[in-house]
């Protein structure tokens, strides 16, 4: 039997944590798996509901910083003794790098699944962090790079070695999205209403370029009625609603929190807007063409060139730039997207059932 252990710091409020959920619920459907979920904090764990009975479920319920804590993970890691572990979260990844030599001792395949487009993230003209990743995260087994842009940066910045690295782009569960989507929910757009409908969904901080964004749409007025609604919470909420106060755009940008089911929303709108510096490989873009929605995106580094098909599931345009933010709002305008074949595209390349697979070839050590 194989003991799988996948390791992640909460279940629950991101893309990262749906990808673990995703995998922990396939692979603990084969009885030939015993699969354990190790969590570090107990809140935020909205995901819980979903998770699988057959999962072993350990949280160490650490309420300090995650480094302070990184000799409980490894007794954890040890207690268990997987065949293979699995990382993919940020600075987890590359604080557990530095012990794997140590825990190789017990013959754990490590597999660790890259957040972001690393050279985005962090100084890497600072020689201590890059020599960091270039000597330890090549201590894993198996690197799993979300997008293309993913996958160059760790090889040409960071010293990554190409064999190590699989590349596998998110998976989303389209049915579950398209049964929430149907749910119930307390927001409603006005029915009369002749305004451009845009949704931005994420963390208010500042890797998702609100800034930009705000005053993108401030330059709009007023030749373009919109209204701009934006879910999510973060610690750029103060400063976003002073913004939107100074500029006068209170009756165009509406702040709705955190949605747990942010689905019935997002399929009332015109289109979802993403003004992110950099990304992954957003889920949310993909969620969005999942019920048939277009993409306004910057084209930030991230996977966005591997999602956008121009003028079929969006257009992705510069948000730093004025003009070419116009542009790029003006041919979405115009473009008369059609949302069943943006639906039937996105089941083709992004559905569980297209994904996973490439997972499962990862932990049973096939070549992609």
């Amino acid at each position: 039997m194989k003991k799988l252990l996948f390791i992640s710091t909460t279940l629950g409020g991101g893309g990262a944590e749906r990808i673990i959920l995703y995998l922990v619920n396939e692979f603990a459907k084969d009885k030939n798996n015993s699969v354990t979920l190790l969590l570090l904090k107990k809140e935020v764990n909205t995901y819980l509901d979903s998770l699988s009975p057959q999962v072993k479920m350990i949280n160490l319920n650490i309420s300090g910083r995650i480094r302070y804590a990184i000799i409980s993970i490894i007794r954890t890691i040890i207690f268990v003794k997987p065949t293979t572990c699995y990382i993919g979260l940020d600075k987890l990844n590359i604080m557990l790098s530095f012990f794997i030599p140590f825990l190789k001792i017990w013959k754990i395949q490590f597999i660790v699944r890259e957040t972001n487009v690393l050279s985005q993230q962090y100084n890497y003209r600072n020689p201590l962090i890059k020599l960091s990743y270039k000597i330890f995260y090549n201590l894993y087994d198996k690197i799993i790079a979300q997008s293309k842009d993913m996958q160059d940066d760790l090889i040409k910045i960071w010293g990554i070695k190409p064999q190590k690295i699989n590349l596998i782009n998110n998976p989303i569960d389209i049915q579950n999205v398209t049964k929430k989507s149907n749910e119930s929910t307390s927001f409603y757009l006005p029915k009369t209403n002749n305004k451009i409908n845009l949704v931005a969904i994420g963390r208010l901080n500042h890797q998702k370029g609100y800034d930009i964004l705000i005053q993108r749409m401030y330059e709009l007025k007023p030749n373009i009625p919109f209204n701009l609604y934006i879910l999510g919470e973060g610690e750029l909420r103060p400063f976003i609603e002073q913004e939107i106060l100074k500029l006068g755009l209170e009756p165009n940008i509406h702040l709705l929190g955190f949605h747990q089911n942010p689905y019935p929303i997002l399929k009332q709108m015109d289109g979802i807007i993403l003004s992110s510096r950099h990304e992954g490989f957003p889920n949310v873009l993909l969620e969005a063409n999942a019920l048939g929605i277009p993409i306004l995106t910057n084209r930030c580094p991230g996977g966005i060139n591997e999602i956008i098909l121009e003028g079929i599931n969006g257009i992705s345009c510069f948000f730093d730039s004025k003009e070419s933010f116009q542009n790029g709002l003006k041919l979405f305008l115009e473009t008369e997207f059609d949302a069943e074949n943006i639906k039937e595209l996105t089941r083709k390349r992004y559905d569980l059932s297209i994904i996973l697979p490439s997972y499962k070839n990862v932990f049973n050590n096939e070549q992609q």
